[in-house]
């Protein structure tokens, strides 16, 4: 479904994101490590490589050769397409990359249908969501505009489908308390790797929307120590989560 209205919305925030791209050092450091991870995780089978929800399309940095896209035209995207209803043949594509981008879905179920279709056998979905930990939880809660909600089982069509409303519990759900029924329903997609991560780097740069609470320079000190208190804390205390589903 398109709305009018969504367009001009989508262009106005992505514009306010570039703004804090291009001013936060920090943000960008953050994100491209981001990006390396996630590339680092991808297929090599044969087909392109296509990123949903591209927003301001800064993927291509770390794979030049990602197709950007959005669900509508933007200045940054190369071209049109929805998640629920791609436009590429079945078996044709090698990965689909989606930042901050599954949490939004209206119908998860329907974009794992259409990753099943398209996928190359060997292909992959790989995912960077936010995480809600019992801490991160609350913190969204009190500081973010999107809802907090595991009333779901993370693959049911959402009562809004207005594109800019969100549910950051969405991904928690779907992959980490309901691997068992993402299996049963979609057992050609296998869940290789879940991994919770980014514990107070990544809140405290302030993100694209609050003030940053750390300077640039100590990225690198302290991204040293969350990685040591990782696997200890993330349970508790990621912000952000990796999933990787592979076509068999």
């Amino acid at each position: 479904m398109r709305f009018p209205w969504w367009p001009v919305e989508l262009v106005e925030t992505l514009r306010d994101h570039e703004r804090a791209w291009n001013e936060r050092p920090l943000l960008r450091r953050i994100y491209r490590d981001w990006f390396t991870l996630m590339a680092s995780r991808l297929s090599d089978v044969p087909g392109p490589t296509v990123e949903l929800g591209a927003g301001l399309a800064r993927f291509r940095e770390v794979v030049p050769d990602v197709v950007e896209t959005d669900v509508e035209e933007t200045p940054w995207s190369d071209a049109v397409v929805d998640a629920g209803a791609m436009p590429y043949d079945d078996a044709s594509v090698a990965n689909l990359v989606l930042l901050d981008v599954y949490h939004h879905l209206a119908d998860p179920a329907r974009f794992l249908d259409e990753a099943r279709r398209v996928l190359e056998p060997g292909g992959r979905v790989v995912m960077l969501e936010p995480h809600c930990s019992p801490l991160s939880s609350v913190a969204y809660r009190v500081l973010h505009h999107e809802d907090v909600d595991f009333g779901g089982d993370g693959f049911t069509p959402a009562v809004s489908d207005v594109p800019l409303e969100g549910n950051l519990a969405q991904t928690t759900v779907a992959f980490f308390r309901n691997d068992e029924e993402l299996a049963r329903r979609w057992p050609e997609l296998a869940l290789v790797e879940r991994r919770r991560l980014s514990l107070f780097v990544y809140p405290l740069s302030g993100g694209f929307s609050k003030r940053p609470l750390l300077p640039a320079g100590a990225y690198k000190p302290l991204d040293a120590v969350e990685r040591a208190l990782s696997p200890v804390l993330a349970p508790a205390a990621a912000f952000r989560s990796l999933i990787v589903l592979e076509r068999r």
